[in-house]
């Protein structure tokens, strides 16, 4: 008994279109399959675009606060820094009127201290010393101007740098020299006073 096949026959009984054999046909037909594709990729994109949207609008207002915060924190600073510049305007005043009260007060005391003989051909009075500059008639009255300096309680460290005898027929010499006006502590003098004062 010889077996049986069995043969599929496919039937369309809808006719092709021939519209879509031609090549404008053939174009809309692409289109078609693969526009899904690309509405789903501009979905993404919309998506994306919103998520990305509504993380950068909360980086600006991080952003926002952080910038309304610290310019707090500088207008704070800006007080501060005002009251700064009050407090060293005042220590300029401070130390303008203490330099003039040095300098009116160096004058009666540099009077005191020079004797007859001297002649002073330049004086510099600075907040903390004095240089004079001169020439005197003897070799007594410069020593005398040096000694009274040094007794003085208003003139401390007298420097005396330079002496030259004017001429040879002369006796008389020219002389710079320097003092402080204010008295200097020396740092092993602070100790001392410290390590008097604990025992």
């Amino acid at each position: 008994m010889k077996s049986t096949k069995t043969a599929t026959i496919n039937i369309n009984l809808v006719p092709k279109d021939p519209f879509f054999e031609t090549l404008l046909g053939r174009g809309l037909k692409w289109a078609l399959s693969a526009g899904r594709y690309i509405v789903m990729f501009t979905e993404l994109i919309v998506v994306l675009s919103f998520v990305t949207r509504f993380y950068l609008d909360r980086q600006v207002t991080d952003l926002n606060r952080d910038i309304f915060q610290k310019e707090a924190v500088i207008g704070s600073y800006g007080d501060f820094e005002q009251e700064v510049r009050d407090v060293q305007e005042r220590l300029d005043q401070y130390q303008q009127i203490e330099q003039e009260g040095n300098i009116v007060d160096t004058f009666p005391s540099l009077a005191e201290v020079i004797p007859s003989g001297v002649e002073l051909e330049e004086l510099v009075i600075y907040p903390e010393k004095v240089a004079l500059k001169g020439a005197v008639s003897s070799q007594k009255s410069l020593n005398v101007l040096i000694n009274n300096l040094q007794i003085s309680k208003d003139f401390h460290s007298i420097v005396v740098s330079n002496i030259e005898s004017e001429s040879s027929q002369s006796s008389g010499f020219s002389f710079q020299l320097t003092a402080q006006t204010q008295e200097v502590v020396t740092q092993k003098a602070v100790k001392k006073t410290n390590t008097v004062k604990s025992k």
